[in-house]
């Protein structure tokens, strides 16, 4: 069973701080996703499905579970002890990567906010190609299908129409041409320029 690491840990200061300045808001957007403190069983499916549209995103997005809506409210009830230990981080990112072709990067955490526990997914930005559903699964998984966060929606949907598509074949076009520049350094077909000479010529203009 994979033991979860907590965000105190050095390696994750910036996921804690990131997890934490969502639970002061309390406002869920396309890269923020509250779910309720609920069996694995429960939420394994909405998790997939927000983790392979959150990997489609700039900077892609957490999924803070423990975070209940009570109306017009947010209740910051965190996750209970019995629920969090139906949960396994093995099984949540093996689960996952079933039905994501490529491999999503994900980290989870768990969080102390105010005395009070979460446990946070954080799932990153593609690599390359942007997340494709792999296999038909339920809460609507489609084989093929390629899903977003639409800016500004704390919402989970298929993409169907070129205006969807905008941000993402952006981003994707600029890792190919980062790629690209980077093969052609090593190949010697261009002068090969360290990152830190680059930001010195621009601050240099400055």
């Amino acid at each position: 069973m994979g033991a979860f690491p907590t965000s105190d840990m050095p390696g994750h200061k910036r996921l804690h701080e990131r997890v934490t300045l969502a639970l002061d808001t309390c406002q869920e957007l396309e890269d923020v996703d509250f779910k309720e403190s609920q069996p694995w069983s429960e939420l394994q499916w909405r998790i997939i499905k927000t983790s392979l549209a959150m990997a489609n995103l700039r900077d892609g997005g957490i999924i803070v579970i423990g975070v209940s809506e009570r109306g017009q409210t947010w209740a910051l009830t965190g996750i209970t002890a019995k629920e969090l230990a139906t949960f396994d981080v093995d099984k949540i990112i093996a689960k996952i990567n079933a039905f994501a072709s490529p491999h999503v990067d994900i980290d989870i955490v768990l969080v102390s906010h105010r005395d009070v526990q979460y446990l946070a997914i954080q799932v990153h930005e593609f690599s390359d190609t942007p997340i494709v559903c792999r296999k038909n699964g339920d809460r609507g998984l489609v084989e093929g299908g390629l899903y977003i966060r639409p800016p500004g929606k704390a919402q989970t949907t298929r993409a169907m129409n070129a205006p969807q598509m905008d941000d993402l074949l952006e981003l994707a076009a600029e890792k190919r041409a980062r790629r690209i520049l980077e093969v052609a350094g090593r190949v010697g077909l261009v002068p090969r320029v360290p990152a830190g000479s680059l930001f010195d010529r621009e601050l240099a203009g400055l």
